[in-house]
């Protein structure tokens, strides 16, 4: 019989690589976070020594989310002087809501088409998470987040590893602008129920199996904030 018992040696390898992975994960989710927040500021200057300091980790974890947030366009380079977070821009949003439209467009259609049951089943699973979680003492970081899970769930069976890489990272880049920019907006309870009625309309549309008028609601649904956050975005910079 062979023996799959783990060596000593290998032992003390994973035991050592979990506690770093979990802390740059940590760091990585919290620097996230604060950046999709605006508690770090679009144009800030991020030193990695310092934020081993504020996030509790060390300078090879930090700079390890560094490289990671740079890939998600979070955060550029400022050299050999360190990072600094990704700024706010009227072209970077259109580009960021356009690029998001057609990947989902694109994804809605194939799961409509495609979708089996448990893919109906998650998609109602959550809308009614979304609708139905936090209460009275519901706060924009799980809303945007039952939020984000429902739209990956609307396209989740038409969507390859990497559209659902790409879609989700656009997805956070448009929550930024739109928590930084129109916070009392997304928080209005008028608002919310106008969206979430939107969000029932798109998922019965899908259990119809209706693509076109699913297709419409959505682009629809994702434009409902676009002028608004362009003209925040041009009051910030006229020129832009």
């Amino acid at each position: 019989m062979e023996n799959h018992s783990v060596s000593p040696a290998e032992t003390k390898v994973n035991t050592a690589d979990s506690p770093k992975e979990s802390v740059t994960l940590r760091i990585y989710e919290e620097v996230l976070e604060d950046i999709r927040s605006g508690k770090l500021a679009p144009g800030s200057k991020l030193k990695v020594r310092d934020l081993s300091t504020t996030y509790r980790g060390s300078v090879g974890s930090c700079r390890e989310v560094m490289n990671r947030l740079m890939g998600e366009r979070f955060v550029e380079s400022r050299g050999m002087t360190g990072f600094k977070v990704k700024g706010l821009s009227a072209v970077d949003f259109a580009e960021v809501h356009d690029l998001r439209d057609a990947l989902e467009a694109h994804a809605l259609r194939t799961a409509i088409d495609i979708g089996d049951t448990a893919w109906e089943e998650n998609l109602i699973l959550a809308y009614h998470r979304l609708t139905r979680g936090g209460g009275i003492e519901d706060d924009i970081v799980s809303r945007e987040a039952r939020h984000r899970n429902f739209h990956l769930a609307l396209i989740d069976a038409g969507s390859s590893d990497w559209h659902k890489f790409y879609v989700r990272v656009l997805n956070l880049h448009g929550e930024r602008y739109r928590r930084i920019l129109l916070p009392k907006r997304i928080q209005n309870p008028d608002y919310v129920a106008e969206v979430d009625a939107e969000h029932r309309q798109l998922m019965e549309l899908c259990l119809d199996r209706d693509a076109d008028r699913a297709a419409v609601l959505l682009k629809r649904h994702r434009s409902r904030s676009r002028a608004d956050l362009l003209n925040e975005l041009h009051k910030l910079a006229p020129d832009s």
